[in-house]
């Protein structure tokens, strides 16, 4: 296997406190067998080299809340990406497909609600999806479609709805796959973004929107 040095700080360390759970660090560093200081600089984000796949593999045997062996792998940069040993050519078509995935799931979703709704079909507009509403709070809604994000391709997200022209009665949601890149987000909010900014989970297994939480304020 070839391994990767792009060693993601921050997604590890929320994959290593959710996998440690309600425990304290000692509790489950003795659990592990590994030492509670090390631990402990991993979730403060203090270690700037990835740990090796056997410390990983040790992590992930006494994990909570469903973190995998893979979750920390990829974080850590061992693995390039859960598609790993597929073409490029390949891994544009899944990303392709779960982008229209996504689509089926908001369009549908929004089939159900009160408002009315119509969609604003301008060319290479600010979002995926642009929606002009009535009998709402807010009278349009941009909804950025995410496939796959990192700790750092939130802020290049944050740079491009910086740069646009949006209003008090605007809101925008980016649309994630996973629960990690969902709270990715909280852990790293815009320092100062004018923008209505909610993030949204879709959860494709179930064909719905998850949740969707308010992350910034005009």
């Amino acid at each position: 296997m070839t391994y990767y040095s792009n060693f993601d700080l921050v997604t590890f360390a929320i994959l290593l406190e959710k996998a440690k759970g309600d425990r304290s660090i000692n509790q489950y560093a003795n659990t592990i067998n590994i030492s509670a200081a090390h631990i402990s600089r991993l979730l403060r984000k203090l270690v700037k080299s990835p740990p090796s796949p056997d410390t990983i593999s040790k992590f992930a045997s006494g994990a909570c809340n469903g973190v995998t062996y893979n979750d920390l792998m990829l974080a850590a940069g061992h693995i390039d990406d859960k598609t790993e040993g597929i073409s490029t050519e390949k891994k544009q078509t899944q990303t392709v497909e779960k982008e229209k995935n996504f689509f089926k799931v908001i369009l549908s979703d929004l089939y159900t609600r009160d408002f009315e709704w119509s969609l604003n079909k301008t060319i290479n507009g600010p979002a995926n999806l642009m929606l002009e509403i009535t009998n709402w709070e807010y009278s349009n809604w941009y909804i950025q479609i995410k496939p796959h994000v990192t700790s750092q391709t939130i802020y290049n997200i944050y740079g491009q709805i910086a740069c646009i022209d949006l209003t008090p009665d605007t809101k925008i949601s980016v649309a994630v796959g996973s629960e990690n890149e969902f709270d990715l987000f909280f852990s790293n909010p815009p320092k100062s973004l004018r923008a209505n900014l909610y993030i949204m989970l879709i959860d494709l297994n179930n064909g719905n929107i998850s949740k969707e939480k308010k992350l910034c304020q005009y």
